[in-house]
């Protein structure tokens, strides 16, 4: 447990079967790096939480701010505002995947997943999320944290109800997309359509012919058509067109290549196509975006 009238930084670590609770409490501003492969959630009840991950630039995390990670990814953490006069206390729960995806198959038996997309078809595929997350989002999260941390009788089963309880809540949240496209992607590990999509994200800078994807996947093009359809909710030229805007934005706010070089890089011979694409997905364009992004 953490000693807080210790004038010391500390950590401490509770695990259950499918998740893992990290509380930390700095008194010095030290960095450190972390690496996730699981759904996790994080969020500082004291302090200002300065976090840098790959592909996403850097962003700050207040109190009653939630971070949602849903892939495999490395994040680089700094406490610039902490002293012993102000100390951070940050918490970052851990829940497997399989936990999660049996959450949502449960959900999925109601409602195919093209249907669960439809609502929120103004929202871009993110595998990240910060900022508000609903106060039924932060609520639950501090339940999980004091089951895991307490002695109470039933701990795993009390835990399990309120992982459900957190998925379902971030469903209602913005933090919805995150978790769908988490899923989609897991479901489709085993799919031949995986290696469509697997032949899409290694060839964002170049031009990406359809019947090369129906190839990939073993099917006729009519039926990938279909199938691309069914399980991503979309289709593969709106698909394509996204995950070139994913890494567009992290172009954006990590290089200081021009609008038209980065359109360029990912396979638009048209600076003005390209923009189209980036406000279609975010509706912002890109220069606005990279203003946004930096204050200017």
């Amino acid at each position: 447990m953490i000693n807080f009238s210790k004038l010391s930084s500390q950590e401490f670590v509770s695990t259950v079967e499918s998740a893992e609770l990290l509380v930390s409490y700095n008194v010095t501003n030290e960095s450190k790096d972390y690496q996730f492969d699981n759904i996790v959630f994080g969020h500082v009840v004291n302090g200002v939480k300065n976090i840098s991950v790959s592909n996403h630039g850097i962003f700050d995390l207040h109190p009653n701010m939630v971070v949602m990670g849903a892939a495999e990814m490395s994040a680089h953490v700094e406490l610039p505002e902490t002293s012993s006069i102000k100390p951070a206390t940050c918490f970052t729960l851990e829940i497997s995947k399989e936990k999660v995806g049996k959450i949502l198959d449960k959900i999925n038996e109601d409602f195919s997943m093209p249907e669960l997309m439809e609502e929120e078809q103004n929202l871009s595929p993110v595998d990240l999320y910060y900022g508000s997350g609903g106060q039924y989002v932060l609520e639950t999260l501090k339940q999980i944290q004091r089951l895991m941390i307490g002695n109470v009788r039933f701990k795993d089963y009390w835990i399990d109800i309120k992982i459900e309880e957190l998925i379902l809540c971030s469903l209602q949240s913005n933090m919805y997309r995150v978790l769908i496209d988490s899923y989609k992607n897991n479901k489709l590990l085993d799919h031949p359509m995986a290696y469509a999509i697997k032949h899409i994200k290694e060839n964002l800078s170049s031009k990406v012919d359809i019947n090369t994807l129906a190839d990939k996947a073993c099917m006729s093009k009519a039926t990938f058509f279909r199938q691309f359809k069914h399980h991503l909710g979309t289709t593969p030229i709106k698909f394509i067109h996204e995950q070139r805007m994913k890494k567009a934005k992290g172009l954006l706010k990590n290089t200081n290549k021009s609008i038209s070089v980065i359109g360029y890089d990912l396979g638009y011979s048209s600076p003005s196509y390209f923009t189209l694409q980036f406000e279609r997905v975010f509706n912002i364009s890109p220069l606005n975006y990279r203003k946004k992004t930096f204050n200017l």
